[in-house]
C-alpha cells in the first residue's frame, strides 16, 4: 500500500522585511531541521517567533518540525497561526500539512476536509489528490472497523465482568472449604453416632439396674410389711380367742 505523501518538509526562506536577528534564528532552524534535529530546529524557531510573532512563516516552520517531531497536537495549533496570511502558496501548503497532521493521528474525515481546501486553491496538485484518496479509504475501513471494535469492547468487558465475579466467589469458596474440613467426614460422623448411641445404652442401661435395684428395696419392703401385718394379725386372734374364753 503506497504511503501518505508528505510535502511537510519544504521550508519557507526568511523574507526580507524581517530583522536580521530572525532571519539567522529561521535559517538555523531549518539547517537543524535538514540534519533532523527537531529539537535544535523547534528551540530556533520558537527564539525566531519571539522576535517576530506576527510571521506566519516561522509558524509554518515551527510546525513542520511539531509534526516531524510526532507532536500532532502543538503541530495543528502552529498550523492555524500559519494560515493568517495572503500568500495563497502558503495557504495551500498549510492545508495540506494540516491534512497530513490529522491523517497521521487517524482523524480521516478532518484530514480529508483539509486535502480539500488545498485542491480548492491548487486543483493541479496530485500529492493533494492522491492523499485524499488513501483518507478517503482509511475512513472507509475504520466506519467498518467500528462494529467489530465495538464487538470486541463488549467481549472485553464481559470477561473482566466475569474475572470480578469469579474474585470475588474466591474467598466464599475457600470459607466453605474450610468449613468443609472443619466438619466431620461421613466415616467419622458414623462412628460419633456410634459412640453416642452406646454411651445413651449404657446410660438407659444404668436407669434399669437402678430400677430393678429400686424394685427389689420396694419388694422386700413389702415383704417385710406383709409379715409385720401377719404377726400383728395373729396377735390380734391370739387376743381375741383369749378374751373369748373370759367370755
Amino acid at each position: 500500500m503506497k504511503r501518505v505523501v508528505f510535502l511537510a518538509l519544504v521550508l519557507i526562506a526568511a523574507a526580507p522585511v524581517w530583522a536580521d536577528k530572525a532571519v539567522s534564528l529561521n535559517e538555523k532552524g531549518n539547517k537543524a531541521f535538514e540534519k533532523k534535529d527537531y529539537k535544535s530546529a523547534l528551540d530556533y524557531y520558537n527564539q525566531a517567533q519571539v522576535e517576530r510573532p506576527e510571521t506566519p512563516e516561522i509558524y509554518y516552520n515551527h510546525a513542520n518540525a511539531l509534526q516531524a517531531d510526532g507532536k500532532y497536537e502543538e503541530a495543528a495549533e502552529q498550523y492555524t497561526k500559519a494560515l493568517n496570511t495572503s500568500n495563497v502558496s502558503l495557504q495551500t501548503r498549510v492545508y495540506y500539512n494540516t491534512g497530513n497532521d490529522y491523517f497521521l493521528k487517524e482523524e480521516y474525515q478532518r484530514a480529508i476536509e483539509s486535502y480539500q481546501k488545498a485542491l480548492e486553491i491548487n486543483p493541479d496538485d496530485l500529492d493533494a489528490k492522491f492523499n485524499l484518496e488513501l483518507a478517503r479509504n482509511r475512513l472507509k475501513e475504520q466506519l467498518q472497523r467500528k462494529p467489530q471494535d465495538q464487538k470486541q469492547q463488549q467481549q472485553q468487558q464481559q470477561q473482566q465482568q466475569q474475572q470480578q465475579q469469579q474474585q470475588q466467589q474466591q474467598p466464599e469458596e475457600k470459607e466453605k472449604q474450610q468449613e468443609g474440613k472443619n466438619q466431620p467426614k461421613p466415616e467419622q460422623q458414623d462412628q460419633q453416632q456410634k459412640k453416642q448411641d452406646e454411651q445413651k445404652q449404657q446410660q438407659q442401661g444404668k436407669k434399669d439396674e437402678m430400677s430393678k435395684e429400686d424394685a427389689m428395696r420396694i419388694l422386700n419392703a413389702l415383704k417385710d410389711s406383709d409379715i409385720e401385718n401377719q404377726k400383728n394379725q395373729k396377735k390380734l386372734n391370739v387376743e381375741g380367742q383369749g378374751q373369748g374364753k373370759d367370755w
